[in-house]
């Protein structure tokens, strides 16, 4: 009996530890990623790069970021999702939806994860290093938004990003489209439209002929650092990739579903996006009516 029970508890363990692995995240040490929580954290490696290098910078959460949750994130919750498709049909007409959603976007502050990452941008230019900005976001338009790159470029100039603007707008239509785009460049910002950003840097160094001593990509997203690196190594450029996590740091308000259906109402019924803050207090105040 005590042997059975023996070999049903290493079964167990053997399971718990094939999950385990299985699910594992790998740490940015194996994936060859450096952690920063400041643009300052490598100054040094920044002031080394010259004309022969580029430096590329993701947008969201890593030069701006937002303090309200769904603003910053943009992706619903399923069971968000599942509930307000029940408690407002429209949501469920793609045009009426990115209406409402483009409002938010519009509408939601939006600031710097560090004033001086200007300050560091325009000193790489200085030393005529290319600095360019990318994004995973789409090319096209978006409800009321009637350009994404023009709508990010027009905000990135508002926070003093200069960017290299040596390269003429270019769509990369070599890959499959989505929802009739391609990515782009943009006024010196790549827009990948749902591809990897590693495979539309590619395209975007094969199309301007380039190859640059040194890659610097700094993303919060580990995965698109991933497809970045395997590209400088494919094609014999030295990769210094950072997993930034500054945004991090920057204290927000927890995921609340009572919360986001108090912006939710308000964009719906007066077509003004609140913060998280005055949704907060609302929701508070007055309980919606909707399953929690």
């Amino acid at each position: 009996m005590m042997k059975k029970i023996g070999l049903s508890a290493a079964v167990v363990l053997l399971f718990f530890a094939m999950g385990y692995f299985a699910f594992k995240q790998p740490s940015n040490q194996e994936l060859h990623l450096t952690s920063i929580t400041s643009f300052h954290d490598v100054q040094n490696v920044l002031n080394r790069l010259g004309p022969d290098d580029i430096v590329f910078f993701d947008v969201d959460d890593t030069l701006l970021t937002a303090n309200d949750y769904l603003p910053r994130h943009f992706v619903l919750p399923t069971l968000f999702k599942t509930l307000a498709v029940v408690r407002y049909p429209r949501l469920r007409q793609r045009e009426y939806s990115e209406h409402v959603f483009s409002a938010m976007l519009q509408q939601a502050p939006r600031f710097l994860t560090e004033q001086s990452v200007t300050g560091i941008i325009h000193k790489l230019r200085q030393q005529g290093t290319r600095v360019m900005v990318i994004t995973g976001m789409e090319s096209g338009a978006f409800g009321d938004i009637a350009s994404m790159p023009a709508w990010r470029s027009e905000m990135l100039e508002q926070f003093g990003v200069s960017l290299s603007r040596e390269f003429v707008n270019t769509t990369f239509d070599t890959f499959p489209s989505y929802r009739g785009n391609y990515p782009c460049l943009y006024n010196g910002l790549i827009c990948c439209n749902q591809r990897s950003k590693g495979e539309v840097i590619d395209a975007f160094l094969k199309h301007f002929n380039l190859k640059p001593a040194i890659m610097v990509h700094f993303d919060d997203s580990p995965e698109e650092l991933v497809s970045s690196r395997a590209v400088c190594l494919k094609q014999g450029i030295a990769p210094l990739c950072f997993h930034y996590q500054g945004a991090a740091k920057i204290k927000h308000l927890p995921w609340s579903t009572r919360r986001a259906f108090a912006q939710l109402n308000k964009l719906l019924l007066d077509g003004r996006w609140i913060s998280d803050e005055e949704a907060e207090a609302a929701s508070q105040i007055k309980w919606i009516n909707i399953f929690f």
